[in-house]
């Protein structure tokens, strides 16, 4: 009896010896090979949620664990500001930024220099650092060869743009305007830039249309604010052409019915993929450029189809 206990025993280590190297190397390979710090903007878009999952999924194939932080809104540069800097304090190897307001950065951009932590930007552009998104200032002039393509010469057109402390609606602000006036094809008679929302957009196009009653075309910087400029427009006569930016369902669902005339694709997920990709060649020191562009299509309303995003 002692003896089957000594063998029973005998056994029981021999299990353990064999198992505890083969949960050791699980361990070894499922461990993370970087954390990446990642500061987006408030998650209050079908892009931004894209973005996110996007991201998710191609550091899961990766092997890289991500720490995803938002800001309660794209007003509050403060708050991402210290998000960022609460990630240098938990031991990041590197950070993506997709800043609220391109005029609040210096501090955490030279931070992540004095660490040694490779650095990129979703959607808005920092001189010298790697950058993953649209080439905003092509979406612009697109826009407007659109838009003169569509209207009749000298027709009066208007802009209704997110906020001027991003550097994605400037650029997009910039490209439009000045394909009008290269063309000459078009009047540009007013501006707006505020908060990226669906109601500022309303109310900036009432404002605008009672300000310009002439007024035939609207380039709108973003889905967001685009749904709020058709409803602004949905009884004016005759039409308003509208052009907008980004790729999502409730916009694409609006070009299908006719009440916008074209929107300038911008894939979240095709940013996502391309943003982890980037970083990962930052990581392992292998050369990047510093604009790294999506494409960006136009899509008309017997293309919105194809760029409709299945649901998950």
């Amino acid at each position: 009896m002692r003896l089957m206990m000594m063998v029973f025993a005998a056994l029981l280590t021999g299990i353990f010896i064999v198992l505890l190297p083969m949960q050791n190397q699980e361990n070894s390979i499922a461990r993370p090979a970087y954390t990446v710090g990642v500061v987006l903007k408030a998650m209050d878009s079908e892009h931004w949620l894209a973005v996110r999952s996007s991201m998710q999924e191609a550091a899961q194939e990766k092997n890289i664990r991500l720490i995803v932080m938002t800001p309660e809104n794209e007003l509050a540069y403060d708050e991402q500001n210290q998000i960022i800097e609460d990630l240098f304090a938990g031991g990041i190897d590197a950070l993506i930024v997709s800043p609220v307001n391109i005029h609040h950065t210096d501090q955490w951009v030279q931070e992540a220099k004095e660490r040694g932590l490779p650095l990129l930007t979703i959607d808005e552009k920092i001189d010298g650092i790697p950058y993953v998104g649209s080439d905003n200032y092509a979406i612009g002039q697109t826009a407007a060869k659109e838009m003169a393509a569509r209207l009749p010469e000298g027709a009066s057109v208007g802009i209704i743009a997110g906020s001027a402390n991003q550097d994605a609606h400037i650029q997009r602000v910039a490209g439009f305007r000045d394909y009008l006036s290269a063309s000459h094809s078009l009047q540009l008679v007013d501006v707006e830039a505020d908060e990226t929302k669906y109601r500022q957009a309303t109310i900036e196009t009432e404002q605008m249309l009672k300000t310009h009653p002439d007024l035939q075309g609207l380039f709108v910087t973003s889905a967001m604010m685009t749904l709020g400029a058709i409803d602004a427009t949905e009884m004016h006569t005759p039409a308003i052409h509208i052009i907008g930016v980004d790729t999502q369902n409730d916009t694409l669902a609006a070009l299908k019915r006719g009440r916008i005339d074209a929107m300038i694709s911008q894939d979240g997920h095709e940013t996502g993929q391309l943003a982890i990709n980037v970083i990962m060649d930052l990581l392992s020191g292998t050369a990047v450029e510093e604009n790294n562009f999506i494409e960006n299509d136009v899509i008309t309303q017997d293309k919105a189809d194809e760029y409709q995003i299945k649901e998950e």
